[in-house]
């Protein structure tokens, strides 16, 4: 995107959100637009064998190896319990 689309981007939310005048509404605007603006790419943080275990994990699921969410409720109670 180049400089010129940037700011016209910009210029047309600030517009937007000066448009909104319900309180609700500006807050959860403010709340989606931090998460955004915050959100790092967790790759960034991670070391090469958490990478590694990533990549298995995603590898793991495209090859439907999952469990319900029943199973897995279940698997932390008795994982609490050790």
């Amino acid at each position: 995107m180049d400089l010129a689309m940037n700011e016209s981007v910009k210029l047309k939310i600030h517009e937007l959100v000066d448009s909104i005048e319900d309180k609700t509404t500006l807050m959860q605007v403010m709340e989606d637009v931090s998460f955004y603006a915050s959100k790092k790419d967790i790759e960034y943080e991670l070391n090469e064998a958490q990478l590694i275990e990533l990549d298995e994990a995603l590898a793991e699921v495209d090859r439907g190896e999952t469990i319900s969410w029943d199973e897995f409720k279940k698997e932390m109670d008795e994982w609490k319990k050790l």
